[in-house]
């Protein structure tokens, strides 16, 4: 999806004055993850809308922002003002969910009590909610919303009370209290699923999964082409640091160097660049020594084509925030 397609379709949404809203709990009492409708009470629906259509709002307008992009997770680069569209080959469970949602909006038999996806105070309490979804529109145009829960959601009795104005009196609340603050981690649009909230994406194991996988098939086609001189260093990086492990799958799927360009090029032009030959070691064999993470982290923006030289003003460039590098800064 293009930056120019996601506004279109943000601003037919924002647009539209007669709308639906549903709200889902996805529970999480044990092991499982368990999706259901929340049964909404008619004077809390356009306060909840109203919510979810501010926020929508404001994602729109991040999106005017001239630095905004929309990029793959799989070419992902360290910037803000992006979201990311998900293009791993293995479906996460939040998306899956929020297509389950998707696919469902309109089938007024999936969603009941009779087989129990519906919100159940007898049965379901809010102490096991993992996340919220929401959908706002109508048929045909409509965003579905994903939103990881936290403690600081829940308001429970205890110690605390919790008072209200209850039309002169003061009155206590009797029961738990759930906080919906309608802000956006991932969001599905014309069953595009786009991540808004990178780091909530990150804590979730399966993710970690996903991409600890592909990070491997990733390093397999770095030591094919025998660059390295200990590529166990670049695997034990991986399986601990998820957003290193995600740049090493951008560099081989983009593979804008590493396909291309021949080995002995890429060592000759790392020795020759004045401020890599200082920081990116070649050891006797003619291979990349990755012991340091600081030279881990060189290699894979050499191979992602980052070191640029501008022949009009004679500077040497990282890219992508055109940051000067200069050889005599201390390593």
């Amino acid at each position: 999806m293009t930056k120019e397609t996601l506004q279109a379709k943000l601003d037919e949404l924002i647009a539209q004055e007669d709308c639906g809203m549903n709200l889902y709990f996805i529970l999480h009492p044990q092991d499982d993850y368990i999706l259901k409708k929340a049964n909404v009470r008619y004077d809390a629906f356009d306060p909840i809308k109203e919510v979810l259509r501010d926020n929508l709002i404001q994602l729109r307008q991040m999106i005017d922002e001239p630095t905004f992009a929309v990029l793959n997770l799989s070419g992902a680069e360290d910037r803000k003002n992006v979201i990311y569209q998900y293009d791993l080959d293995e479906e996460l469970r939040p998306i899956s969910l929020m297509k389950e949602v998707d696919i469902n909006l309109f089938n007024d038999g999936y969603f009941t009590a009779n087989n129990n996806r519906v919100f159940n105070f007898d049965t379901d309490n809010f102490e096991d909610v993992d996340a919220w979804i929401a959908s706002y529109g109508v048929e045909g145009n409509h965003i579905i919303i994903y939103r990881k829960t936290f403690s600081v959601n829940l308001l429970k009795q205890g110690r605390n009370l919790f008072i209200f104005k209850d039309a002169e009196q003061i009155d206590i609340v009797k029961d738990d209290i759930f906080r919906i603050d309608g802000k956006i981690d991932f969001f599905l649009l014309d069953n595009t699923a786009l991540i808004y909230n990178i780091s909530i994406l990150e804590k979730f194991n399966d993710f970690k999964d996903i991409v600890q996988r592909s990070a491997r098939s990733s390093i397999q086609q770095i030591a094919a082409v025998d660059l390295v001189e200990d590529i166990a260093k670049l695997r034990e990086r991986a399986e601990s640091d998820i957003s290193f492990a995600r740049k090493l799958i951008k560099v081989t799927t983009n593979a804008l160097i590493l396909n291309v360009v021949d080995k002995d090029k890429i060592i000759q032009f790392a020795r020759a660049h004045a401020y890599l030959s200082r920081r990116l070691k070649v050891s006797a064999g003619n291979k990349f020594d990755l012991e340091k993470k600081s030279a881990q982290n060189l290699f894979i923006q050499l191979l992602d084509d980052a070191f640029l030289h501008s022949e009009l003003s004679s500077n040497d460039y990282l890219s992508p925030g055109k940051d000067i590098l200069r050889p005599e800064e201390n390593q």
